[in-house]
């Protein structure tokens, strides 16, 4: 049915945009402009403040503000099949996130504050224990923005109640809760839980532990940490201490104030087409499984914007969700988009279509570029891979015709390769990595710039290691004129470990070099 789609017609959108969040509202500029402000100062608090390791997004998170109530109704999320009233969710995507706002409230949600939490966190934190992320998510869902101005500690009297009330979680039972836990997922105990590790992380960041806490999340950004050890305290003692900050302290604590800056970004606010609004609607459809909605809404946009590459890339994606033909097609034409031609040519590559000469070359732009998308470096290991075992393939087969077509020769002896003696003679570390630089020879070029190679968060959330061996050309001018992969475990790391090394530089020594790069 095309009827549910027209209600677009009737409303008038407007775009207002920064490089972090893009807010697409028909519930007028003035309400858009004030949920973008709040969107950045939150993005400061935590992106500047907070977690400054964490990495802003590649494609902008978008914002829909809707203003009536129709619209709202059909993206409200879903649960057990029925519709759940929200004034706001956050819904994640595959290749962008979404957050969908009711142009009737005032701003964002606590909803909101604490799905922007987790991003930031999956970002900004190496290493996450589940008391820790749930705890911070709801704390800061409890952030108040106004005036440039965010204020933090909002103690909820309902949340303080039901600590008071029953019985706490021993903090040994909190710090083993992971999300296959009870206190994770049955609802029973869930409250409590995500009760507890609010007070918690209020406490930590409040009470006596505020300066040592500070550190522990610094070095949670790096890598595991340990608590206690941090705190300079016994476990025993830190439960009596939060125990009697939840009975007595904790609504005697200060609130913390932060002043936040305008600088850094800017505004942009444009009228918007119906279509632009229509689109982000399908992809939030598509994000969460409703598969028949997105449908529509693609179906309808296909009439509406025939040459969008946007499009073409969701339709192809609606197509490999449902196992129907003609994905590819859609892919090929969505690589001219700016944005998403790199994962089109990831789709083309993961359905055996990596031989399109475009694609291969979109990919390594996009890897020049330092991609954080993990895709775009698993595809283009796919692709050396299989342009390697065709190389071989050929070789052997010219091998057996040729001999097929000639009496093999008399055996003569073939001397055994001299072994290379390679000897390290430079060390260092960067970010998630560790190199070394050998030489065969006497000659040991000074390595002068090291551009580290990237370290995908996706690949540190699953504390994935490994090793890669290159062999390098040094030029005159010490540049690395030659690369040459060794061995790469796993073959991922290849590609990410011989895209930087390309960039470093040397001492002007024409030389041949090995490098050894450990991801750790």
């Amino acid at each position: 049915m095309v009827g549910s789609l027209v209600f677009s017609l009737l409303l008038s959108w407007v775009q207002v945009s920064s490089d972090t969040y893009i807010v697409k509202s028909s519930a007028g500029v003035d309400k858009a402009k004030q949920v973008l402000q709040q969107l950045e100062a939150f993005h400061q608090l935590l992106g500047t403040v907070a977690f400054p390791h964490a990495e802003l997004p590649e494609l902008p998170i978008e914002v829909l503000l809707v203003g009536d109530d129709a619209t709202l109704k059909q993206l409200e999320p879903e649960y057990n099949g029925k519709k759940v009233q929200v004034a706001g969710f956050y819904q994640r995507g595959e290749d962008r996130d979404f957050i969908v706002l009711s142009g009737h409230a005032g701003g964002l949600t606590s909803v909101v504050y604490h799905e922007l939490t987790h991003y930031f966190l999956s970002r900004g934190l190496a290493s996450r224990p589940t008391w820790l992320n749930e705890g911070l998510a709801e704390y800061f869902a409890t952030a108040e923005i106004r005036d440039g101005e965010v204020t933090l500690g909002e103690i909820p009297q309902d949340r303080l109640q039901r600590l008071r009330t029953l019985p706490l979680i021993p903090l040994k039972d909190l710090f083993a809760v992971d999300t296959s836990s009870p206190y994770y997922n049955e609802s029973s105990k869930a409250g409590i839980f995500y009760a507890e590790a609010w007070a918690f992380v209020h406490y930590l960041m409040h009470g006596e532990h505020a300066a040592q806490f500070k550190q522990y999340l610094d070095a949670m950004a790096k890598g595991d940490a340990n608590l206690l050890r941090f705190l300079n305290t016994s476990e025993r003692d830190l439960e009596f201490g939060f125990q009697n900050y939840v009975r007595v302290s904790m609504q005697l604590s200060s609130r913390q104030v932060i002043k936040l800056s305008h600088d850094g970004w800017s505004m942009d606010v444009q009228a918007i087409g119906n279509t632009d609004a229509e689109m982000s609607m399908a992809e939030i459809f598509l994000a969460n499984g409703r598969l028949p909605e997105a449908r529509r809404h693609l179906e309808s946009l296909a009439n509406l914007a025939p040459d969008s590459g946007r499009v073409s890339y969701y339709r192809g994606v609606l197509a490999r969700l449902s196992g129907e033909a003609g994905a590819r097609e859609l892919f090929v034409d969505a690589l001219l988009d700016p944005f998403l031609g790199p994962r089109a040519a990831v789709q083309l590559v993961e359905l055996g279509d990596w031989h399109i000469p475009a694609v291969k070359d979109i990919l390594e732009e996009a890897a020049a570029m330092n991609t954080r998308n993990p895709r775009v470096y698993l595809a283009l290991a796919t692709i050396d891979t299989d342009e390697i075992r065709e190389l071989q393939e050929t070789v052997k087969a010219k091998q057996r015709a040729a001999a097929a077509e000639a009496p093999a020769p008399p055996r003569a002896a073939v001397p055994e390769p001299a072994t290379v003696n390679w000897r390290k003679y430079v060390e260092g570390s960067a970010d998630h990595v560790r190199y070394q630089v050998l030489s065969a020879s006497e000659r040991h070029p000074e390595l002068r710039a090291v551009v580290p190679p990237y370290y995908p968060a996706e690949l540190a959330d699953q504390k994935l290691s490994g090793e890669v061996v290159v062999d390098v050309q040094i030029t005159e001018d010490g540049k690395a004129g030659g690369v040459w992969l060794v061995s790469a475990t796993p073959e991922l790391f290849g590609t990410l470990a011989t895209a930087a090394i390309r960039e470093w530089e040397f001492e002007p020594v024409a030389e041949k070099v090995r490098v050894i790069v450990q991801f750790k």
